[in-house]
């Protein structure tokens, strides 16, 4: 007899602990479901594309060829310099 109220005791205490998960996890999908109702924010795409004119174009730093460097006398630097005496 006493196996028997072991058993049924285990059984509501299982019965218990299944009642908290099947709440838990209506609970989370009662989150999710409420979460994915909600609408996104429109978006507008009027501008999504810009196109600026040439002028106001630029190529970033590393791109950009460096502008030559001119010496005094107008010559580029760095380059070989033929001067004949």
């Amino acid at each position: 007899m006493s196996e028997d109220a072991d058993r049924l005791d285990a059984s509501r205490d299982q019965l218990d602990k299944d009642k908290q998960t099947l709440a838990a996890n209506q609970r989370d999908s009662n989150q999710a479901a409420q979460s994915a109702q909600k609408p996104l924010p429109t978006v507008n795409l009027t501008r999504a594309i810009e196109n600026p004119p040439r002028s106001e174009q630029q190529l970033p730093a590393d791109l950009v060829a460096p502008k030559p460097q001119v010496n005094t006398l107008g010559q580029t630097i760095g380059k070989f310099i033929n001067i004949t005496a």
